[in-house]
């Protein structure tokens, strides 16, 4: 897995959500690098990740995670991201300083008991359109990701500008990625998670829906959670001013906090 680094201040690694790759951090990032030391990471078959098979389970990325990053940095994870950070912080639970969960949630379908999600069929269905045509698939995927915000159109060509840059990921990869969100169900560890932690929301999210807030703090009462009025799934691009300040209040300003 590729990371680049830039900035100065205490570690804090981002990491980005499905089909995505770092570069699409890069307006929250400018801001960010002011105070913190970026550790900007690419998944699998992502961004400047090589792809070997298997490269996308579980596993194999925290293991990557543990061994190549800091000792005890602040984590931030949008949507996929997210998930995966929750991951980390569940089976390395000394190794996570604070964790700021971006429009993200521990399970992202549907369940009897977690109603605001996405059905399980959206899901199959990405994935069956994915081998037929991905390039249609990861459209489809970027309006759905502005869908209900109030600079939806804005955000769209900022998501499609900054995947052209360095290519569409794997798509193996991409498979692999979607099964991942589909079937990894991380709210036991939601429930035990026992860093300073924030769940940071779009108020028009379809993805995430902000609805879901309420049942995170019925896993964990000590979640921290902040809703961004009229954004979407990518706040950090429509709404960036807003998200930086969120995140500056949850992780302190830098290198004051030493």
């Amino acid at each position: 897995m590729h990371r680049s680094v830039m900035g100065q201040g205490p570690d804090l690694v981002l990491i980005h959500g499905w089909s995505m790759h770092s570069g699409v951090w890069h307006d929250l990032a400018e801001i960010l690098a002011q105070h913190f030391t970026l550790h900007l990471v690419d998944l699998p078959g992502h961004g400047l990740s090589d792809w070997h098979s298997g490269d996308f389970e579980l596993e194999a990325i925290l293991n990557w995670m543990a061994a190549e990053l800091p000792a005890q940095p602040y984590y931030l994870g949008w949507s996929l991201g997210g998930l995966i950070s929750l991951a980390f912080a569940q089976h390395f639970p000394n190794r996570v300083e604070k964790l700021a969960l971006l429009a993200a949630t521990p399970c992202f379908v549907k369940q009897a008991d977690w109603p605001h999600a996405m059905s399980s069929s959206v899901f199959s269905d990405f994935h069956g359109q994915l081998g037929q045509d991905q390039a249609a698939t990861l459209q489809q995927f970027l309006l759905l990701q502005a869908r209900g915000s109030t600079q939806s159109r804005q955000t769209i060509k900022a998501l499609a500008v900054k995947m052209a840059e360095v290519g569409t990921a794997n798509p193996e990869a991409l498979s692999e990625g979607l099964l991942l969100l589909m079937h990894l169900d991380m709210r036991e560890a939601l429930s035990k998670l026992d860093c300073p932690s924030l769940l940071l929301l779009g108020e028009r999210d379809t993805l995430v829906p902000q609805a879901m807030a309420d049942d995170a703090l019925a896993l964990n009462s000590k979640l921290a959670v902040q809703v961004i009025d009229g954004a979407g799934h990518a706040p950090f691009i429509s709404h960036v001013m807003a998200c930086e300040q969120h995140l500056m209040r949850f992780f302190g300003s830098g290198q004051d906090n030493v």
